[in-house]
């Protein structure tokens, strides 16, 4: 046990110097924060006031240590022999308490005093002070900021003023410093500092702009405003001022700041004159109903040639209507867009309606009621490119008249036998032997067709209908004329007898009369003519051969 008593001796002792040892220090760190701000009376109270808030944690520290004594006497009674080396650990801890407390009795203000300085320097520091980024330009103090990522928004804005003010993008070559200090306020970084140090070492540069269209450069020039109004004077020149609309380019037309500082300038007349010129662009054009290649190309102001050389395949003299050619067509470098309301009259067709009456036969028809056409107020949206009219959409259609159906009246009975059927067939059962038209061997116009057939043979009604004529007339000889009351008459010449009387009905193929060769014929044939609304037609575009 007495070896047991001499390690807890020693140990005790070892710990009671470190902690001598540390508690010198502190005394000695707090004494030299002591000597700060001793120069006001105010000071002297703020301090007395937080010198007895310390002094009751002090009391109650030691009451700690009286708590702790007690908790290790009774746990020396159960645990040997660390409790008997803790047991006497807390005896001298008590005993070195019991000594600090002696001894600052007479100076029972001056720990206090310390640990009340040492709270006042943190919180006037962090109060008035603040601890932030001080920030330097090429060597130059800005100010300060809280953190990296507000200087970077800053100098990203200052970036775009300058930017703007050269007329070209512009990226800052800086060296930017950050360094830890202490901010009383008042000394943040002002972004318009920064701004004029930026634009003060940048020297003379020569701000440019370009004016592009559809993306591509047509000059340059050191006024943004001149380009700015060149553009609007080229919108309106070019405007159709009668329509009074809304008026842009077709091109998309911008300007912008130049992209480099190797950009020629041009006057703004020089650029003007470009913007009035043409460019050669590659157009799709569908050819429409009466269209040659010829007119296609006068129309471009190009040539057949030229079309032809970039159309492999295509035939100047076959082409039809829906097909497509490329042109290399010379068009404006500038178009100009215009969208107008517009308000106008406009007539409503009318529909036509069809009713059955048992008062006509099939092949008949008539109008019961005649269609009349309406009125309607109509609002459209039109553009027009360049004067011409390009699309037009309705707004609004209101009909102010409103149309009248036709009625037109079918016929549901069926003719009779001998009504005209609207078809014809041959007159005889001859074989074709002359056609109709121009003859050179008999140096005369003939008005029909002739079918030859030995005399005696028959004659037939070519279709229904009612005999007009029926006797001699002239080169004709014996002639029958048939009409068939819808336009169209039927006439049989040369015939050597007849059958049927003026007034009399017949029927399609009925035997009407008998081939012969009377009047100015060259032998036995029956000559057949149709004629539609009193003028001779062609027999064998009705009928074959």
């Amino acid at each position: 046990m007495a070896t047991l008593n001499q390690y807890r001796k020693r140990g005790l002792t070892a710990l009671l110097s470190v902690l001598h040892r540390k508690w010198v220090v502190f005394r000695l760190q707090i004494g030299r924060l002591a000597g700060i701000g001793r120069t006001t009376q105010a000071v002297h109270n703020l301090f007395g006031f937080l010198a007895l808030v310390l002094s009751g944690v002090y009391s109650l520290a030691c009451r700690g240590f009286d708590w702790v004594w007690r908790v290790l006497r009774r746990a020396a009674r159960y645990i040997d022999p660390l409790a008997e080396l803790l047991a006497a650990a807390g005896a001298e801890l008590r005993l070195a308490g019991l000594r600090l407390r002696s001894r600052s009795a007479p100076r029972d203000r001056l720990i206090p005093c310390m640990l009340l300085l040492t709270a006042t320097v943190c919180i006037c520091t962090t109060s008035f002070l603040g601890i932030e980024l001080k920030v330097s330009i090429n060597g130059q103090t800005m100010g300060y900021v809280s953190s990296r990522s507000e200087m970077e928004a800053i100098l990203d804005r200052v970036s775009e003023q300058v930017s703007d003010y050269l007329g070209t993008p512009y990226s800052l070559d800086l060296d930017v410093a950050y360094s830890l200090g202490y901010s009383t306020g008042g000394q943040a970084v002002n972004e318009e500092s920064v701004s004029n140090f930026i634009l003060s070492s940048l020297g003379n540069q020569t701000a440019r702009y370009v004016l592009t269209v559809d993306g591509q450069v047509v000059g340059a020039h050191d006024s943004r405003t001149a380009l700015e109004l060149l553009k609007q004077r080229m919108l309106e020149s070019n405007a159709v001022s009668t329509h009074g609309g809304r008026v842009e380019f077709v091109q998309d037309v911008a300007v912008r700041p130049a992209s480099g500082t190797d950009v020629t300038l041009m006057s703004i007349d020089e650029i003007e004159s470009r913007l009035s010129g043409n460019t050669s662009e590659s157009v799709v054009y569908t050819v429409q109903a009466g269209d040659t290649v010829s007119a296609i190309a006068q129309k471009y102001d190009t040539t057949v040639s030229a079309i032809l050389s970039i159309n492999p395949g295509l035939q100047a003299e076959k082409i039809h209507v829906g097909d497509k050619i490329t042109l290399a067509a010379s068009v404006p470098t500038l178009s100009v867009k215009e969208t107008v309301t517009e308000h106008y009259t406009r007539r409503v067709g009318y529909e036509t309606v069809k009713q059955t009456t048992d008062a006509l036969y099939t092949t008949q028809s008539r109008v019961k009621q005649a269609g009349v056409y309406g009125e309607a107020e109509v609002t459209a949206d039109v553009v027009y490119v360049d004067g011409q009219e390009q699309s037009r959409t309705i707004l609004e259609w209101i009909n102010t008249v409103e149309p009248v159906d036709e009625i037109i009246e079918v016929g549901t009975k069926q003719p009779p036998k001998k009504a005209a059927t609207g078809s014809f067939r041959k007159p005889s059962n001859g074989y074709f032997s002359s056609g109709y038209g121009y003859r050179r061997s008999l140096g005369d116009f003939h008005t029909g067709v002739d079918f030859a057939g030995a005399v005696g043979t028959s004659i037939f009604a070519s279709d229904g209908g009612k005999v007009t004529y029926a006797g001699w007339k002239g080169n004709y000889g014996y002639c029958v004329f048939i009409d068939h009351g819808n336009g169209f008459t039927t006439v049989y010449a040369h015939c050597s007898k007849l059958l049927v009387k003026v007034g009399q009905s017949v029927a399609k193929g009925e035997t009407i009369a008998l081939v012969g060769s009377t009047g100015r014929s060259t032998g036995p044939h029956v000559h057949f003519e149709i004629r539609l609304n009193g003028k001779t037609v062609n027999p064998l575009n009705y009928i074959s051969k």
